[in-house]
């Protein structure tokens, strides 16, 4: 916890020396966390047995299942009221697996200042691995908006809230045992979530 205090009043730091004129700086970066709220989950399975038996599944679970996700940006201001980001790190994808998702950001910004609060809206889009034995590809999406608190020049405070869809490849299980993806044909999930972050950008 103290080293990344430590890390943030260096980036503020420097946020604060590269203060100068014009009215937004170009290059953006920063981070950003989440909570993760999943409210349905559906999936459709399709496997062998070890008694060499195929099974096919499908169903869905509705409830709330709680994660959270970290994640770095780099980006660039087209002008006050549009940038676009690239975002990376780590999320929590239900019960099923951890994730690194790699995603584009496009943002924008209400009001003309970019030196005042004000509020935004993004729609974020993008792909991923998943943190397993057998890694196989995620996609994401989320749609949001949110408050910009304007510290400075540089440095912003970010609140937002998204509604986003997560597709993936689960690991099957058969009476507790990993089905191996020799034995795997079909192993699909789609998560609908809620999340609700704060992201500190430079």
């Amino acid at each position: 916890m103290k080293k990344t205090l430590l890390i943030l009043l260096i980036l503020l730091s420097f946020s604060h020396l590269a203060e100068g004129r014009g009215a937004y700086p170009r290059i953006t970066f920063g981070t950003e966390w989440s909570y993760i709220a999943t409210y349905f989950s559906g999936f459709h399975y399709n496997y062998f047995r070890p008694d060499g038996y195929r099974l096919n599944e499908k169903g869905s679970i509705k409830g709330l299942d709680s994660n959270g996700e970290a994640l770095l940006h780099a980006g660039y201001n087209f002008n006050g009221k549009w940038n676009l980001s690239l975002y990376a790190g780590i999320t929590g994808l239900t019960n099923i697996h951890s994730a690194i998702p790699v995603s584009l950001r496009a943002t924008r910004f209400f009001g003309d200042d970019p030196l005042k609060d004000r509020a935004f809206a993004f729609l974020d889009a993008g792909s991923g691995v998943g943190i397993k034995k057998d890694v196989q590809e995620i996609f994401c999406g989320k749609l949001g908006g949110g408050y910009r608190i304007s510290l400075s020049r540089n440095t912003k405070i970010d609140f937002h809230l998204s509604a986003r869809c997560s597709y993936t490849h689960p690991q099957i299980y058969f009476e507790h045992e990993p089905v191996s993806m020799r034995w795997t044909n079909r192993n699909q999930a789609l998560l609908l979530s809620i999340s609700v972050g704060i992201g500190l950008t430079f």
